[in-house]
């Protein structure tokens, strides 16, 4: 799972926003009531769950040896800054 960190909402959006342009995303309800949005992208390659919470936090979770993982990860990783939010 990698972590960001003090996300604002308008980056989370590009964020969304940037994995809907290659990926079908799979919304689903949030799990508890820190938790803000999520939804998951899930391909014979791998799946991949995002979870944007109340306090800003950002969580990409997918198997760490996966390279769909790996791949949503670094995209992620250019429409955000990452070392802003580690």
């Amino acid at each position: 799972m990698v972590r960001y960190n003090a996300v604002p909402p308008d980056s989370y959006i590009r964020v969304k926003k940037g994995l809907q342009k290659d990926h079908v995303l799979s919304q689903y309800p949030s799990f508890h009531e820190s938790m803000y949005d999520s939804f998951e992208i899930v391909l014979l390659e791998g799946k991949v769950a995002v979870y944007y919470y109340k306090d800003g936090t950002l969580a990409v979770e997918g198997n760490d040896a996966d390279v769909f993982f790996r791949r949503i990860v670094r995209q992620v990783n250019k429409i955000i800054s990452k070392k802003d939010y580690l």
